[in-house]
């Protein structure tokens, strides 16, 4: 007998900001990038996960968007993400229903193949490197190497699916800006006042199956943004640094939305309102904010 459709496609959605139009994304997530580096405090990255149906298949679309504080510079700095969008489905958080599940990379995975993949990235020699060479020679390194520590979180002997993007450096991604966003209908960063840019997208087609869309929808990203010096001694970082942030979406459909806001009013009632009927913003080491700075 075939599976059911799944229940949840009609989330209502909001509209965002991506490559200069708006796109209705159903679910979003945002998970802070937690950095000991003074300079590097504030990052955050935000997941957000829309689907339309063709005729014969679905078609889903994952986005990736760093929020970074409203005077935050790279400088000399360089800076590389890795998204790790095929991982086993043994990279959850519980067994519990995946709509709202929520915790830490430490709850996804385990300590020691979240210090191989930081391990295995600071060791990269990567100084003086632009941002996409950087990420080309990272790509290569983890595409070609499989720590044993993480063996249960690959879905072969190699990993796959991982895209690199560059966050600094020649033709890397501009935050959206106040013209841009202007017929969105979210800025899904907090405080409100932070920029926000897209990073990169991955697209993936399935079937009609309810099993397909939670798939889809709910499923964890691990996210291994690497920052390392530049040319200059002024950069935010003396060496190399990686930080592995695990980032999923959750059900929109228990929260509202908000647009930004100049003077960033937006930003502290939503974390107000969050923390209401969430019940707690998680904190600490790679933590995710699920559901959103809605407002």
């Amino acid at each position: 007998m075939p599976e059911a459709a799944s229940p949840f496609y009609f989330f209502p959605g909001v509209r965002v900001q991506k490559w200069s139009k708006d796109v209705v994304l159903q679910i979003l997530g945002v998970a802070n990038i937690d950095s000991a580096v003074e300079g590097l405090k504030g990052l955050s990255w935000t997941k957000g996960v829309g689907v339309h149906d063709g005729k014969e298949e679905r078609h889903f679309d994952q986005s990736f968007y760093l929020g970074t504080p409203e005077n935050f510079g790279f400088n000399d700095t360089g800076a590389c993400a890795l998204f790790f969008t095929q991982v086993s489905d043994r990279v959850r958080f519980g067994d519990g229903d995946a709509r709202g599940t929520q915790g830490t990379c430490r709850d996804a995975m385990t300590d020691s193949c979240i210090s191989a993949l930081v391990d295995r990235a600071k060791k990269v020699d990567l100084k003086g490197l632009s941002g996409k060479a950087a990420c080309d020679k990272l790509q290569k390194d983890f595409s070609e190497n499989l720590d044993s520590a993480c063996d249960a979180f690959a879905q072969a002997s190699k990993w796959a699916g991982i895209e690199a993007k560059a966050l600094s450096g020649d033709g890397s991604p501009e935050p959206i800006s106040d013209q841009q966003n202007s017929t969105s209908t979210c800025w899904p960063v907090l405080p409100k006042s932070d920029n926000l840019t897209l990073v990169g997208s991955v697209m993936a087609t399935g079937n009609f199956d309810a099993s397909t869309l939670m798939d889809n929808f709910f499923s964890i990203t691990p996210v291994l943004t690497v920052f390392f010096p530049g040319n200059k001694t002024d950069g935010l970082v003396s060496k190399s640094e990686a930080q592995l942030t695990c980032l999923k979406a959750i059900d929109l459909t228990t929260a509202s939305n908000a647009t930004k806001t100049p003077d960033g009013d937006g930003g502290s009632n939503a974390a107000g309102r969050l923390v209401g009927s969430r019940g707690a913003i998680l904190a600490g080491l790679m933590s995710v904010v699920v559901a959103v700075l809605l407002a």
